[in-house]
Order: structure tokens, then C-alpha cells, then sequence
């Protein structure tokens, strides 16, 4: 595999450097190219590119062929448990590191339940997966307290689902059966989109009132809210923001790396998506937050001395320098909101008050598109139509100025 430094204009007609991957796919065995942006504009970064190279090569290493890769012939009479193990193994070169770990947690829960049935892989019928499916929205789930059973919620069985379709698909392509026995079984409920999370946000005043309640009450948690609600960054990119992507005199800050959590933490070298990868501009109020962030952190650095934790750059750290478990924080924050009064609102929604504010500023969809990251537009348009929907009455009321020159034609008075 080789990587090579490319530049690439954007729409905006702004030049930026791109790696340019040519590996050996692992199974068509040609040659194929993978572009990645780095996020930097061309004009004095093609160094800072060059040295971002070494790891990138290693992160997509498992894209590349080699001789241990080759198809070897499966046995016909392999369990379908073992079967498993055996795709899950592959997918571990295709997939991220928490994707994987996702993967993982999912084919366990569902070999626990196959183990001792001991079927073959041509053996599994549309019959027995729906009596799995059956079983999982019954007793599915066991209480960590009781140890008593009880249902799995339909959108995790439809997640397990999504991993047998997978698993049955790689076996009709390997010859082991000639039909998904997965495809004609449904899992029973409630549509997807009845589980679309609630959009709620905080207005304005909101916001400014929950940052001095934690300026006094959870002042760690102060420079967190601040990003979450004025810059609108998901979680992952919030941990994963270092001091090497923030430029005080440009006054820019990028979002490039991401910190994740399945299992256990992980660091990634990529955002959510490509359009995920965005350049900020950091507006006064944001340098005055990180400039403060920084020197508490070099308090806490000469207060801690040799035990300090000088892990990865981050901004966001423990006291004592070491990453932010991404799970613990999300449960501190929801604690601090409880006490504040709002046990609704997640961090995450710090990121719908962002949208909000600025859709109520008259901000455009494309800006807000890229502010946010999305990589589809669509799922901005879902933020401004939800938006609406909550501002229905200010509509109403513009709608009765509107049409008050008419309301002499009706004498019916409004119960």
C-alpha cells in the first residue's frame, strides 16, 4: 500500500490536501484507490499532511491483499456458532475498531442462544429464527440485580436481526446454502420511526442560564456544555478535539478525530463521516472558553507533576490528563441536569439547542449542513421541519395578521 499527497478544489474553489491510498483489494485482488481528506487547506500544510501519512498506512493496512487472505474451502458440516466466529473474524479487516466491537457484543448475545441447539449452518431455517426472535422479545433480557428474564426492546431484535441477514448472506456466497433463511422473517412492532428520538432543545436564554448553573455547580462540565451548545459537536467530536487542531491566530478550530466507546475507549483517526470533518471558525467567546480550559490544564499538569497523564493532546480531559471515559461523561451530565431541572436533556441535545439558535438566526441550510456535519442534507431539512413544527404558534399567530382584513366577513364567535 502507498499513500500519496494530492491536492483537491473544493466547490468553494478553495484548494485542500487529500491522502490518496492505492492498495490491493483484499477480495477482487485489483488495485483500487481510497481518497481521505486531512481537513487542510493546501497553503503551508503539505508538511503536516506528509506526517499524518505513517498512520493512516497502518489504520487502513487491513484493506490491502495478501497471500494468508485467499479464500480457503469451508466445511459443509460447520456449526452454525462456529460459522459465526468465522465471519465475525473476517469482518474484523473491514471494520473499525468499535464497529467491530459492536459486532462482537451482538453475535455473542445471539450464539448464547443457538449454543446448545448445535445446528449446522444449512440446518438454521426461517422456522427456528423466528422462534429466536420470538424468545428474544420474551425473555431476551436479564436483569444484572435479579437475575430474572424479561423482553429485549424491538429495536435491539431488529439490530441482531441485521447481523443474521449479514452472516446468512456470506454463507449463501461461500455455497453453504442456496437461501437466506433470515430474509422472509420479520421482527414484529413498532416502525422505526416510532422510535426517532425527540428533538428537544433549549432556547437562547435556556442555554445561557444551564452555563452559569455549571459555572457554579460543575464547572468541568462548563467548557463541554459550551462547545456542545454553541458549536454544536457530537460527543465523539468533542472528546476528541486537541489542541493541535485549534490555530489562536487563524482563529480556527478542526474537527478531525473522534473518541468512541463500545466496550472500551477508543481513539479514532476519523470522524463520523467525511463531511464530518469540518474547519470552524472560533469565534471570541470560544477562545476565551479554550484559553481558560488551558490554564486549568496547566494547573492540574504542575499539581500532578510526573503522575500527570499526557495522553493524546486532548483539550478535554480528567484532572489528571487521562481521557474522558465517553459513557461517564454523558451520565455526569445527565446528573448535573437533573439537579438543574431539565433530566430531559441529554448532551446530545445540547447539539439540537445549536440548531435550533442558529435556524432561529436566520442561518441557511447549507451553513447549518456544515456546521453540524451532516453528510446529508436531508437530515438538516429534518432539523428545520421539526423546528417549524414546534414554532406552529408563532405561525398561527403571523397567519392571523395575515388574514385579519377578513375577519369582518365571519360573526361566529371562538368558544
Amino acid at each position: 500500500m502507498t499513500g500519496t499527497i494530492v491536492e483537491k478544489k473544493m466547490k468553494s474553489g478553495i484548494p485542500y490536501l487529500y491522502i490518496r491510498l492505492s492498495y490491493k483489494d483484499v477480495r477482487s485482488q485489483k488495485w483500487k484507490q481510497k481518497w481521505l481528506p486531512t481537513g487542510l487547506p493546501v497553503k503551508g500544510n503539505k508538511k503536516q499532511a506528509k506526517a499524518m501519512l505513517p498512520e493512516v498506512l497502518q489504520q487502513y493496512s487491513h484493506l490491502e491483499y495478501k497471500a494468508e487472505d485467499i479464500n480457503f474451502a469451508i466445511d459443509r458440516d460447520i456449526l452454525f456458532t462456529d460459522y459465526m466466529d468465522l465471519w465475525l473474524s473476517g469482518k474484523k479487516k473491514e471494520l473499525e475498531a468499535s464497529t467491530y466491537e459492536g459486532y462482537t457484543y451482538r453475535v455473542l448475545h445471539i450464539k448464547e442462544y443457538f449454543e446448545s441447539k448445535k445446528l449446522k449452518v444449512n440446518e438454521v431455517s426461517p422456522r427456528i429464527i423466528s422462534q429466536y426472535f420470538q424468545y428474544e422479545l420474551e425473555f431476551g433480557k436479564t436483569s444484572q440485580k435479579t437475575g430474572e428474564k424479561g423482553p429485549l426492546s424491538i429495536r435491539t431484535v431488529r439490530s441482531r436481526r441485521s447481523i443474521l441477514v449479514a452472516v446468512f448472506n456470506q454463507a449463501m456466497i461461500d455455497g453453504l446454502i442456496s437461501q437466506n433463511p433470515v430474509t422472509p422473517v420479520a421482527v414484529k412492532g413498532k416502525k422505526n420511526c416510532d422510535f426517532a428520538e425527540e428533538e428537544l432543545f433549549l432556547t437562547e436564554t435556556e442555554v445561557t442560564s444551564l452555563l452559569k448553573f455549571l459555572s457554579k455547580e460543575y464547572p468541568r462540565l462548563l467548557p463541554i456544555a459550551f462547545f456542545g451548545a454553541y458549536l454544536g459537536i457530537r460527543r465523539s467530536e468533542l472528546l476528541g478535539l486537541k489542541w493541535s487542531a485549534v490555530d489562536f491566530q487563524k482563529k480556527t478550530i478542526s474537527i478531525e478525530n473522534t473518541v468512541v466507546k463500545v466496550k472500551s475507549v477508543i481513539e479514532k483517526l476519523s470522524t463520523k463521516t467525511r463531511s464530518s470533518r469540518r474547519c470552524l471558525p472560533l469565534f471570541d467567546n470560544a477562545c476565551k472558553c479554550l484559553l481558560q480550559v488551558k490554564n486549568e490544564q496547566e494547573k492540574y499538569r504542575a499539581f500532578f507533576g510526573n503522575t500527570y497523564k499526557n495522553f493524546g493532546d486532548y483539550i478535554f480531559t480528567r484532572e489528571d490528563g487521562s481521557c474522558y471515559d465517553p459513557d461517564l461523561l454523558s451520565k455526569q451530565f445527565t446528573k448535573a441536569m437533573g439537579k438543574y431541572g431539565r433530566p430531559e436533556i441529554s448532551l446530545h441535545k445540547l447539539r439540537h439547542s445549536c440548531a435550533s439558535m442558529a435556524i432561529n438566526r436566520g442561518w441557511s441550510v447549507k451553513q447549518l449542513q456544515y456546521w453540524l456535519g451532516h453528510s446529508d442534507v436531508q437530515t438538516t431539512m429534518n432539523i428545520y421541519a421539526h423546528y417549524d413544527r414546534q414554532n406552529l404558534n408563532v405561525v398561527a399567530e403571523d397567519m392571523n395578521l395575515m388574514s385579519s382584513k377578513a375577519a369582518e366577513l365571519f360573526h361566529t364567535e371562538i368558544l
